[in-house]
């Protein structure tokens, strides 16, 4: 049997003022990021979960207390899937974060992520919360809610591919449910869905 860890993203937060929120305080979800979160726990309802663990950040765990409370599970939080650490937070989540001289120092070198922690950082962590996860759980399925570079650079790192500084290309929308699969002690395949949407495995 397989192992299978689904890395859901945080839903919509409320940030009216568009703020580049990383690590601070204040920013539960929207009444349209809880209304996603009770969807989420729909979905998962008809999953055998083991455990359904969640960043300490307020938006990732009240994404995660719908899925826990289908299956009768306390929401257990995980240092190591917070959000990452960015420079820029607190400043505005646009193109206004360029104008502001003291900023440029963080883009001096675009091929290096360096307006925050560095992702081997965060690759390092998450596949330690990947592996203890896996081992605590094997054979079963489980839910860990965090956020969407640490899933991004969580999927790069388990398949073995390069660590590249701009994750675009790796789809991770809010509310989406990536899915590591996991074999013998080995991953084989990871599998993304958008809830609400057809299911997608790239």
């Amino acid at each position: 049997m397989a192992t299978r860890i689904h890395l859901v993203r945080h839903c919509e937060v409320e940030n009216p003022e568009n703020v580049w929120y990383g690590l601070l305080d204040g920013f539960p979800l929207s009444e349209a990021g809880r209304q996603r979160a009770q969807l989420l726990g729909d979905h998962f309802a008809s999953h055998d979960l083991a455990a359904v663990y969640s960043s300490p950040m307020e938006r990732a765990v009240q994404t995660a207390e719908p899925i826990a409370s289908q299956h009768g599970l306390a929401v257990t939080t995980n240092q190591e899937i917070i959000e990452v650490l960015s420079y820029l937070q607190g400043q505005p989540a646009d193109r206004r974060v360029l104008y502001k001289v003291r900023n440029l120092r963080y883009f001096i070198n675009p091929l290096r992520p360096s307006w925050g922690e560095p992702y081997r950082s965060v690759a390092a962590r998450m596949v330690r919360a990947l592996e203890a996860i896996r081992i605590a759980h094997p054979e079963q399925e489980i839910v860990a809610v965090s956020h969407m570079t640490p899933i991004q650079v969580a999927r790069l790192a388990t398949e073995g591919k390069p660590l590249r500084p701009w994750t675009g290309g790796v789809p991770c929308t809010r509310g989406s449910v990536t899915t590591l699969v996991y074999e013998r002690d080995a991953w084989v395949r990871t599998e993304y869905q958008e809830v609400g949407g057809p299911a997608v495995v790239p």
